[in-house]
C-alpha cells in the first residue's frame, strides 16, 4: 500500500509538471507570436522586443522564431531572421554537445536564421563525425542560392554518395543558377569521384544549363567512367544540340548497357530522321530488352511511328515491343 501511494504520487506529480510546463509554453509562443506579428505588420521596432526574452528563454525563442520563419519569404523572413540575431550565439554553443540531434537542430537553425554571419559554422557541420548533421549542413547550405556555398557542399560531396543520386541532385538544383560555375567544374573535373561527376550532371540537366553540354560530350570516350558517360547522355539530351549528335551516335555501340540506354533517349529527344534507322536497329536488335524498349520510345518521341507500325504489323521477336510502345500514353 506505500508502495502504491509513493507510486501514485510522483504520478501526479510528474502530470502536474507536465501541464505546468504545456501551460507554460502555450503561453510563451503565444505572447511571442503576438510580439513578432507586431514587428511585421504594426511597424513594432525589432529591437523592443529583444529586451523581453529572458535568458532561460533564448533558446526556445529562437526555435519558435524557426519554425515561423519557413513560411515566409522576401522583407518578412528578413525581420525573423533580425530578431532571432541576438539569441544565436547560445545556438552556436549547441554545436559542441554530444548528443547529435542537438548538433543538428543547431546546424538547421543557424542555416536558416544566420547566413550569412554564420556560414563558417554551418560549413563546419559538412564535416562533422555524423553523416545525419553532414546532411543537414548540406542540405540547409543547398536552399541558400549561394555560390560560395555550392562550392563548399561540392568539395565534400563524396560523403554523401551512399544517399540516392536523384536526391543529392535534387539538392543541388536547389541551390539555383549561381551554382552552374561549381556544377560545371565539378562534373569536368577529373579529381572527382565518378559519382560526383555523374550528380554534377544531372543537377546541370535539372537546371537545364546550355553551356554545359559542351563539357559532356567531350566525356563521352570510352575511357571515361561508364557512370560518368551515362550521365553525360542524360545532359545532352536534356540540353543537347546539333554539332553534338556525332558523339552520341557513337554511343550506340557501346558495350555498356546504361551508355546506349542514355543515347538511344537522348536521339529520341533531339535527334534528326537520319537517326530513326539507328533507332529501330536497336529497338529490333539490341541484345538488352530495356535498351529496345528505350528505342522504341525514342521513336515514337521523334516521329518514328511508320516504323513501329512495321514493327508490331511483321512477325518479328519484338513485335509486340512495336504495338505495346504505340498503344501506350506516355507517362515515361
Amino acid at each position: 500500500f506505500s508502495v502504491s501511494s509513493v507510486m501514485a504520487t510522483w504520478t501526479l506529480a510528474f502530470r502536474a509538471r507536465k501541464i505546468a510546463r504545456a501551460a507554460g509554453t502555450l503561453e510563451r509562443s503565444t505572447r511571442w507570436k503576438t510580439s513578432v506579428q507586431a514587428v511585421l505588420y504594426d511597424g513594432a521596432d525589432v529591437e523592443t522586443l529583444w529586451p523581453t526574452i529572458r535568458a532561460e528563454e533564448q533558446v526556445d525563442f529562437v526555435n519558435f522564431l524557426l519554425d515561423y520563419v519557413r513560411r515566409l519569404d522576401g522583407d518578412e523572413r528578413a525581420l525573423v531572421c533580425r530578431l532571432a540575431e541576438p539569441f544565436l550565439p547560445s545556438i552556436v554553443e549547441q554545436l559542441s554537445r554530444r548528443e547529435e540531434g542537438r548538433r543538428m537542430r543547431a546546424v538547421q537553425t543557424l542555416g536558416e536564421l544566420g547566413l550569412p554571419e554564420y556560414g563558417p559554422e554551418v560549413i563546419a557541420g559538412l564535416d562533422d563525425q555524423s553523416p545525419l548533421v553532414a546532411m543537414v549542413a548540406a542540405s540547409t547550405l543547398a536552399r541558400t542560392e549561394n555560390s560560395v556555398f555550392a562550392g563548399e557542399v561540392l568539395r565534400r560531396l563524396d560523403r554523401f554518395t551512399h544517399w540516392r543520386q536523384d536526391f543529392l541532385a535534387e539538392m543541388l538544383v536547389s541551390m539555383g543558377s549561381d551554382a552552374i560555375p561549381a556544377l560545371r567544374a565539378g562534373l569536368a573535373s577529373f579529381e572527382n569521384s565518378a559519382k560526383v561527376r555523374a550528380i554534377a550532371a544531372d543537377a546541370l540537366a535539372g537546371l537545364s544549363d546550355g553551356e554545359s553540354a559542351d563539357v559532356a560530350v567531350q566525356l563521352l570516350g570510352p575511357d571515361v567512367d561508364v557512370e560518368v558517360r551515362a550521365a553525360c547522355l542524360r545532359l545532352l539530351r536534356s540540353v543537347g544540340r546539333g554539332e553534338h549528335l556525332p558523339a552520341v551516335r557513337r554511343c550506340l555501340d557501346s558495350e555498356s548497357l546504361p551508355v546506349r540506354l542514355n543515347a538511344v533517349r537522348a536521339l529520341g529527344s533531339f535527334g534528326e530522321a537520319r537517326d530513326l534507322d539507328a533507332l529501330d536497329l536497336r529497338a529490333r536488335e539490341d541484345p538488352s530488352p530495356w535498351v529496345a524498349i528505350a528505342a522504341a520510345r525514342a521513336l515514337k518521341e521523334s516521329g518514328g511511328t511508320p516504323a513501329l507500325e512495321a514493327l508490331a504489323g511483321s512477325e518479328h521477336p519484338r513485335a509486340a515491343l512495336g504495338l505495346q510502345v504505340i498503344s501506350e500514353a506516355r507517362s515515361w
